[in-house]
């Protein structure tokens, strides 16, 4: 073993995704033996043969995919039918050398590596990298798991959002996150007009299910990284992250629009009927109308009911609120 790959192999931070592990693997062997970029693949296990068609690329865009002809990968490598099964594989092409790297199973993804450097890495080296790869990412899906079945305690069970108790976390976490990166976010408070009058006419089995289809359609319009809850009966809370109150406005009237142009199916004693349903909604930036966790909600909640005040089925900031009372003052006088 090289004092190189000894000390790879003893000073290591835990890593969280399988990218952060393949990263750790690259830097080495770039450092080391000076090899290209990796291309890193997986695919499903129930494939037993490698096909490019099949495989999704895990690490490594157009530019690297540049470096290594999809022909020569097929040849040296994917047309191998025990390919899984083999820890290395090293072919010479010229004056380059071609690598492939089982890098181990993840639930039911192979993953595996290509590159090529310009010398030759031992079998040995290649094979200890092989059994490092495997074994970490077994860790990393194991605390993927653990993470998940922790997450349950925080997921409302009608609609499948994060519940009130994940959001009082994440917004604590946002305004530390502030105060070291400086990132804005916004949040909307958005409630259901008349719901009470929907509960009565229809009962409460038809009015869960509707709030299951309005958190679905909430849910839709946002980007993976902004965070829906609800956050009790037929109020619900949106955070979007490094986003400010006009953003959060053109995002709540996309959302108020969509409910209110959606006409929602529901069964009633096995009749078929049709529920036309609007929200209010409250739109408030931090750290533009708040200082803590506490106070911008408390805003986005004020914001949401000055919308009802307003006439419902509107989306209300702190700029709209100041623009009706100057002009409610102007009137006055």
């Amino acid at each position: 073993m090289t004092p190189g790959l000894s000390e790879f192999l003893s000073n290591f931070s835990f890593f969280e995704n399988e990218k952060n592990l393949i990263s750790h693997i690259e830097e080495f062997l770039a450092a080391e033996y000076l090899v290209r970029p990796l291309l890193v693949f997986s695919i499903h296990n129930k494939f037993a043969q490698m096909d490019f068609k099949k495989c999704r690329t895990v690490v490594g865009k157009a530019d690297r995919q540049q470096l290594y002809s999809t022909k020569l990968l097929e040849d040296l490598f994917i047309k191998r039918t025990d390919i899984k099964s083999l820890p290395c594989l090293s072919i010479k092409v010229e004056n380059c050398f071609y690598y492939y790297l089982n890098l181990g199973f993840k639930k039911n993804q192979f993953h595996f590596a290509v590159f090529s450097a310009p010398a030759e890495i031992s079998t040995d080296v290649l094979k200890i990298l092989s059994q490092f790869a495997s074994s970490h990412l077994k860790v990393i899906q194991k605390f993927e798991d653990l993470y998940k079945t922790h997450e349950l305690i925080h997921i409302d069970d009608v609609t499948g959002l994060y519940n009130q108790r994940k959001l009082y976390k994440d917004l604590a976490l946002l305004v530390d996150k502030f105060q070291a990166e400086k990132d804005p976010f916004c949040i909307l408070f958005i409630d259901i007009d008349y719901f009470k009058k929907v509960n009565d006419t229809y009962g409460h089995l038809v009015g869960t299910k509707l709030l299951e289809n309005v958190a679905r359609d909430i849910k839709g319009l946002l980007r993976d990284s902004d965070i829906s809850y609800r956050y009790g009966g037929d109020e619900f809370v949106v955070i979007l992250v490094n986003s400010d109150a006009s953003a959060g406005k053109i995002v709540g009237e996309r959302i108020l629009q969509i409910i209110k142009d959606r006409t929602y199916d529901v069964e009633i004693r096995n009749e078929k009927k049709q529920v036309k349903l609007s929200v209010s909604i409250g739109v408030a930036e931090f750290p533009t109308d708040a200082v803590n966790s506490q106070e911008i909600l408390a805003i986005a909640d004020r914001m949401m009911y000055e919308a009802k005040e307003s006439g419902r089925g509107l989306v209300f900031n702190t700029q709209d609120v100041f623009k009706a009372s100057l002009k409610k003052a102007v009137v006055t006088k």
